[in-house]
């Protein structure tokens, strides 16, 4: 596991929560190119707004707190995140809006800026590129998850060699657009700003909102692609290195789903012969998102009148001779195969099981 060239992670505890790290960052040599995808929910986190506002210019360094969603908390909670942001710029010498900025956590809190504002120094004279900044920042990041979440691509052309990284958090309140889930990957391939863009954006479609624990959107999901520039692709090899970021961002989605609360199953839904790229899309997230599939798949129910009841509830009107196929769900994985017979369009949906156990974390949560 390499960090990539130009980049360096550290995190450490500033209070946020008892014990446990709970404030990490991640260094650019030099300014990054970045690019990203946020949360749809029309009530998004200061530090979503923020960095929305910063993703288009060059980053100098990502700031990120775990047990706080600084969201919704009280009527200076944007000023805050601002002035958290203007000192960690002015450390680094360079303009707050050279700063990205995400936090997950519980919402309503009033996010301890004196505390993270008193620990940036520490960040910053311990980042580095050895493993162990990789696992104090991975471990920085984390709320209910029970592991850290980590994946890496190299990719050789020729003598040129770029490493791909990927660092993530989530286990519940996980929906697409996207999840309470935070992301990040790093790179030292140069690609233009365009094509950074669409890599991230047609990455999370394949992944990140392609994923659902319990059909709740959260406030606070950020996915960040950083380039530190120091190789540079053409255009065959950028498609090449585009599929890598994919298969990086697809591994840490999965992780995600099999570390969902409470979960004992990790299911692949696999919608084929829609009418349409939508309707695939749409009709593995009815059947994924419906409690009494989800109930069943715990129950090791291989209850197909749940799948096609979803569908309807969705409005997707099947025929007699649609296909519902499972493999054995007696096994920790799972997949199901739909076939509608309406189409041509197939899509992939990554779910887990609804267990008593997500009822308990979730009741507890506060």
């Amino acid at each position: 596991m390499i960090v990539p060239a130009g980049f360096n992670l550290w995190g450490v505890h500033c209070g946020i929560k008892k014990k446990s790290l709970d404030l990490g960052v991640i260094c650019c040599e030099d300014k990054s190119r970045a690019a990203g995808v946020f949360t749809k929910n029309a009530n998004p986190a200061y530090s979503v707004i923020l960095s929305k506002k910063n993703i288009n210019h060059p980053v100098k360094a990502v700031l990120v707190n775990s047990g706080n969603a600084n969201c919704f908390s009280h009527r200076d909670g944007l000023k805050d995140t601002t002035r958290i942001i203007a000192k960690l710029a002015g450390y680094l010498k360079v303009k707050k809006e050279n700063i990205l900025i995400a936090s997950t956590g519980i919402i309503g809190r009033k996010l301890p800026k004196e505390k993270i504002i008193e620990k940036l120094p520490l960040l910053l004279e311990n980042a580095t590129q050895q493993s162990q900044g990789l696992k104090k920042f991975s471990r920085s990041i984390l709320t209910t998850d029970t592991f850290e979440k980590i994946s890496y691509a190299k990719v050789s052309f020729g003598k040129k060699e770029v490493n791909i990284l990927g660092i993530a958090k989530g286990a519940g309140m996980i929906c697409p657009d996207m999840a309470t889930m935070l992301a990040f990957v790093m790179t030292d391939a140069d690609v233009g700003s365009a094509s950074l863009r669409k890599i991230i954006k047609e990455a999370a479609d394949e992944s990140f909102n392609s994923i659902t624990i319990d059909g709740c959107m959260s406030t606070n999901d950020s996915v960040f692609l950083l380039s530190s520039r120091k190789v540079k692709l053409n255009k065959q090899e950028t498609n090449s290195f585009s599929g890598a970021v994919k298969r990086v961002c697809l591994d840490l989605a999965k992780m995600i789903v099999r570390d969902g609360e409470g979960a004992t199953k990790f299911v692949e839904i696999d919608v084929k012969g829609a009418a349409s790229e939508k309707e695939a899309k749409m009709s593995g997230f009815f059947i994924a998102n419906s409690a009494l599939f989800k109930c069943a798949l715990y129950g090791q129910n291989p209850n197909w009148g749940r799948i096609i009841g979803a569908l309807g509830h969705g409005g997707i009107k099947v025929k007699d001779n649609v296909s519902i196929k499972f493999t054995s769900l007696k096994k920790r994985d799972i997949k199901i195969t739909i076939d509608l017979k309406r189409g041509k369009f197939k899509h992939k949906v990554y779910t887990c099981d609804l267990t008593s156990q997500y009822v308990k974390i979730n009741a507890e949560y506060s």
